[in-house]
């Protein structure tokens, strides 16, 4: 599996990343009913071409769909219906961006995909018997909920990010003319401060990071400065910019953080809180953690390493479900902290005077997500299709769902869409 064309090769029930989908498909057989439908997508494959039969409307939307529509265009000042339209407009493009990929997986595969009904789901928070961009970490969790490649192996439209291809082929000319050695050794943060999950380990994650890292010389961390209704920030960096750090700081928002796989794409050391949102190669990840580091576990410098909880509850129980078993730092491909980032200053400074375990973090993080090729455009297809043939096994459709609206095809429905995006 090497390069970002589409000659990788690889057996889906073995090499497309497969094991977050086969959790998934043990669950067993469920029944996709109308209840399932109200807010989402519902579509077919038909002979290796899709169909839709029903999709939310703008009228349809309640409030909780204003979390995956613009949110930094979210203003005290304008009226819910123009933050519901903007909401709508950027829900549409995800939406169509999910469906293009689909459609890239069927009109690329060499053999026909089984028939079947699908529902769609893009709002943050995932929900069951349904395909979503991420579901949780710990059990129990939303059953049947198979996650489906982030809509940027298609495009995003913020211009500072764009899509993955596209930031794979830049961070490539970066790493291959800036070694690890001499990449800016301050941690590396963007983001929009108050995008956090009340029900996470921190729920004030992301403005207790911008408190501990404020005027701190060994970070660049800045909450966005969002202007143009949400379409731009002044103080954004291009994703692949981020490369150019040795170190890079991940948070989740409302679940999970669609950069995640772009800054997976560097040889930079990724530290992030203990990771609460599985997406379709999140389970890649290798962590080791913070306290090991710190020579605060009594395994500290072994390749195998069961998680204990330390005296301070950390790592907490949920961490130690959703990852029982972390590495030690020389296996590991990225580093989890202290949900409260009081280690994150101590820990940065342990890899400056390790720079050898820093250097191989770094190293097996790129080596696996880049140039191990999963995340190429190759490899999403065939993710695609291994989702595809693992849902149709266990799904079972109503017979109210069968017999409903009259189908549109897949090229109407995204023309159609699109203009009413345009027009907000």
């Amino acid at each position: 599996m090497a390069g970002f064309g589409f000659g990788w090769q690889g057996d889906p029930t073995t090499t497309c990343c497969p094991s977050i989908l086969n959790a998934t498909v043990v669950e067993g057989e469920f029944r996709l009913g109308l209840g399932d439908i109200s807010v989402s997508l519902l579509g077919q494959i038909k002979d290796n071409k899709i169909l839709i039969l029903q999709a939310p409307r703008p009228v349809d939307m309640s409030d909780q769909w204003l979390e995956v529509g613009n949110i930094p265009s979210f203003s005290l000042n304008k009226s819910f219906e123009q933050q519901r339209l903007e909401a709508t407009a950027d829900i549409y493009q995800r939406q169509n961006a999910a469906l293009h990929q689909l459609n890239r997986a069927l009109t690329t595969s060499p053999t026909p995909l089984p028939n079947t009904y699908f529902n769609l789901y893009i709002q943050d928070t995932p929900v069951s018997r349904s395909w979503s961009h991420s579901r949780p970490a710990i059990s129990p969790s939303p059953k049947h909920i198979f996650t489906i490649p982030h809509f940027s192996f298609w495009a995003w439209n913020q211009p500072f990010i764009r899509s993955i291809p596209h930031a794979a082929a830049a961070i490539a000319n970066i790493e291959a003319s800036l070694p690890f050695d001499l990449k800016d050794p301050r941690a590396v943060w963007r983001g929009t401060a108050w995008f956090n999950n009340g029900a996470s380990a921190n729920p004030r994650s992301r403005q207790e990071l911008l408190r501990v890292t404020k005027d701190a010389k060994w970070a660049d961390v800045q909450a966005l400065d969002w202007v143009n209704s949400g379409g731009n920030a002044t103080n954004a960096l291009m994703i692949e910019h981020f490369c150019q750090h040795k170190y890079i700081i991940h948070t989740e928002g409302v679940s999970y953080s669609g950069r995640l796989q772009f800054h997976q794409l560097c040889e930079s050391v990724l530290l992030s809180p203990p990771m609460e949102w599985m997406q379709h190669t999140t389970h890649l990840a290798k962590p080791v953690y913070s306290s090991v580091l710190l020579g605060r576990h009594q395994e500290a410098y072994t390749d195998s390493v069961a998680t204990k909880k330390l005296q301070n509850g950390y790592p907490s129980s949920t961490a130690t479900m959703a990852w029982p078993v972390t590495v030690g730092p020389g296996e590991a491909n990225m580093v989890f902290v202290n949900p409260n980032w009081s280690d994150l200053q101590a820990t940065i400074r342990w890899l400056e005077d390790h720079a050898e375990v820093a250097r191989g973090i770094a190293r097996r993080q790129r080596a696996l997500f880049s140039e191990g090729g999963y995340l190429s455009p190759a490899a999403e297809v065939c993710y695609w299709r291994a989702l595809v043939k693992g849902w149709s096994r266990v799904v079972r459709i109503d017979h109210a769902i069968r017999g409903g609206n009259e189908p549109e095809s897949f090229e109407e429905f995204v023309t159609r869409t699109k203009a009413v995006r345009e027009r907000h």
